[in-house]
């Protein structure tokens, strides 16, 4: 495969800049697309710990209406006007406030998980263990297991993407964030539903 096919092709799957893609494959000399992704992904992951500390002022609040029955209201934070008003942008705020609409999460993030919450899942499922007749040393370490599962399942960021279950809500802002070049955040939403 050549070298523009590999790099329009990385481009369609990842969003990322011609000339980024450019450089990695001329770095790498490959044209294995998953060593030039994860390496793409590296140095994105890098650039990303830099914008870290910058303010999102700006940014977009979404909605989105599922036949009268459920609606979602979504902030996204971006550094500038112009990123907040540009198509990547955009389409990010609609394709998330679709899939809170049809994942129903209750937070964005794990760190944001009322201690409350937890707690009585926890509890609900030492229960169900220990009617299973699963050993007590066990219990605690499936109760750790059924911990991280439960934040995969309740929180924004970690979900599995509706539009590319491969990649999470959290890749996919991550995505979004380098191809705008900007810290893009999603700060708060608010599900309804009759």
């Amino acid at each position: 495969m050549s070298n523009i096919k590999v790099i329009k092709s990385i481009r369609a799957k990842t969003g990322l800049s011609f000339k980024d893609i450019k450089k990695a494959v001329e770095k790498l000399n490959t044209s294995d697309e998953d060593k030039i992704i994860k390496h793409l992904r590296e140095q994105g992951s890098l650039k990303m710990e830099k914008r870290q500390d910058r303010q999102t002022s700006e940014g977009f609040i979404f909605t989105y209406v599922h036949e009268g029955r459920v609606g979602v209201m979504l902030e996204i934070r971006s550094e500038t006007d112009f990123v907040s008003r540009g198509e990547a942008f955009q389409q990010l705020g609609k394709d998330v406030a679709l899939h809170i609409a049809a994942m129903q999460p209750k937070f964005i993030k794990a760190e944001e998980m009322d201690a409350e919450f937890v707690k009585k899942e926890m509890e609900i499922a030492k229960v169900l263990l220990e009617k299973e007749g699963k050993p007590a040393e066990i219990i605690d370490k499936i109760l750790t297991g059924k911990e991280r599962k439960l934040a995969e399942e309740v929180c924004l960021l970690e979900q599995s993407f509706l539009k590319d279950t491969k990649i999470t809500v959290e890749q996919y802002l991550m995505q979004v964030s380098q191809t705008a070049g900007e810290k893009l955040e999603i700060t708060r939403f608010t599900t309804y539903t009759l």
